[in-house]
């Protein structure tokens, strides 16, 4: 199995580096390679927003044929329920800045909602009940725009319906989608979208850990 995994940041993916023995195979594209018993991974430094993101999604797919892309990272949270370094477990993923809603509807995968993979959801579930870790299941919203206002981060929930947002998610999903190729999409929560309390070193270590087990239970399980 071949897997393309992208963090926008450098901080999302230097956990990954510390995990597994990646060597720099892009320079161009900031793309790392590792085998990792039978699996071959691409680590990707895409860069912020959904342009970068987007690119590096179709790029790995048609330069190394990966067959699932995975997307890492933190996020920020839509609700105050949902603490800093609680992980996200997506379950779909849209745009907020993507007007009008009928238009995204009509021109992007599973009516603007798209759908991760539910095997790979379940295992994250599975993983995260196990190591008692605090995680919840939802959509979130991507927008090339820090979101750092709290009006602006609850039109956002209301409009959407996701419970975190970032910049580069959706468009991972609907470059994987459109290419017929399963994602999976894990993001912890850094900050309230607000532009206060940021961690996001911490919360992307967390959630690259998490992926670690992930990868690991696909090992076990032969397929995919």
């Amino acid at each position: 199995m071949t897997i393309g995994i992208i963090g926008a940041m450098e901080k999302e993916i230097k956990k990954f580096q510390q995990l597994f023995l990646f060597r720099l195979v892009n320079q161009d594209f900031q793309i790392y390679e590792a085998d990792y018993h039978n699996m071959k991974l691409f680590l990707c430094l895409s860069g912020i927003g959904k342009v970068n993101a987007s690119i590096t999604t179709e790029y790995l797919i048609e330069h190394y044929h990966v067959d699932l892309i995975i997307n890492s990272g933190c996020c920020g949270s839509l609700l105050g329920k949902i603490k800093v370094l609680d992980t996200v477990i997506i379950r779909y993923a849209t745009y907020h800045d993507f007007t009008p809603l009928r238009i995204m509807q009509e021109c992007v995968p599973d009516q603007g909602k798209i759908q991760a993979d539910s095997k790979l959801i379940a295992f994250a579930e599975n993983i995260c009940k196990k190591q008692n870790i605090s995680y919840w299941i939802g959509g979130i919203a991507s927008g090339d725009c820090f979101v750092t206002d709290s009006k602006v981060r609850d039109r956002i929930f209301e409009e959407t319906g996701c419970i975190a947002v970032d910049m580069e998610s959706a468009s991972i999903a609907h470059t994987a989608k459109k290419n017929h190729i399963p994602f999976f999409i894990l993001r912890t929560i850094s900050d309230f979208a607000d532009g206060v309390e940021e961690q996001e070193e911490q919360a992307a270590n967390i959630s690259a850990t998490i992926l670690k087990q992930i990868l690991d239970q696909l090992l076990l399980e032969k397929e995919f």
